[in-house]
């Protein structure tokens, strides 16, 4: 049985390969990454009865919102066809939430200048702080990625919604295989189909009249096998043998 790869089942996407699929996959990691460091936070917050602040709250809601738009889109994209205007509405949303998020953990952890020292021992008093400072810094980066990814793919669908929308020379999109291959077929012109022009074909132009047989008596009777001429029937002949 053979099986075709690479082979979309949907309408040819207008995005460009490479950016979307880059983009998506920068999406998709650092929210994995971010909402597993927030659930591990509120786990052991919760087990000490802390009250739990609305950065991870912020933080687990869109890295998990990511995760979701990212499984829709892209059954939409490989199974029907993702609309440039739908993932721009999307992508617009959680690159307002990803962008609060980012502002506000950047602003609480600020004033321990986590980002600025190292993490070890000594410095936090132990392996656990330490831990601790190692985790902030992966979700600070984490959730840097993330916003910066969600906002050039929010790009990338004004662009592409852009395009499509404009009139004028079709682009073929990069998906369409078929159109692909009909455009690598080798092209031939006219000369080398044996094409005759219309005057050596002796087809009427507005330039040559076409011949009728008044203007050019032929020879048009039949002839034997022994080379004797039997009678020849044309239209002259006709006229003559009348006379």
């Amino acid at each position: 049985m053979h099986v075709k790869r690479n082979v979309r089942g949907g309408q040819p996407s207008p995005y460009p390969r490479i950016p979307f699929h880059a983009l998506r996959a920068a999406q998709l990691l650092s929210s994995i990454v971010v909402s597993g460091i927030m659930c591990y936070f509120m786990y052991y917050l919760r087990a000490e009865r802390f009250a739990i602040p609305w950065t991870f709250i912020v933080l687990l809601s869109v890295s998990l919102a990511t995760i979701v738009s990212l499984t829709v889109t892209i059954v939409l994209y490989n199974f029907t066809y993702l609309s440039p205007r739908y993932n721009l509405v999307t992508n617009g949303a959680i690159s307002a939430v990803w962008a609060m998020g980012f502002a506000m953990l950047t602003w609480s952890i600020s004033t321990s200048h986590v980002l600025a020292k190292a993490c070890t021992g000594p410095v936090w008093g132990g392996e656990a702080g330490a831990g601790v400072c190692r985790d902030y810094k992966a979700l600070w980066s984490m959730t840097l990625v993330g916003t910066v990814a969600t906002c050039c793919a929010l790009a990338l669908d004004f662009a592409t919604w852009k395009k499509t929308r404009q009139r004028g020379v079709y682009a073929m999109p990069e998906d369409d295989k078929d159109a692909q291959m009909l455009k690598d077929l080798p092209q031939t012109t006219a000369r080398e189909t044996r094409y005759e022009p219309l005057k050596e074909r002796g087809v009427a132009t507005q330039s040559t009249p076409a011949l009728t047989p008044f203007h050019d008596e032929q020879d048009i009777g039949y002839h034997s096998g022994y080379g004797h001429a039997e009678q020849a029937w044309g239209p002259l002949d006709e006229k003559r043998a009348s006379d």
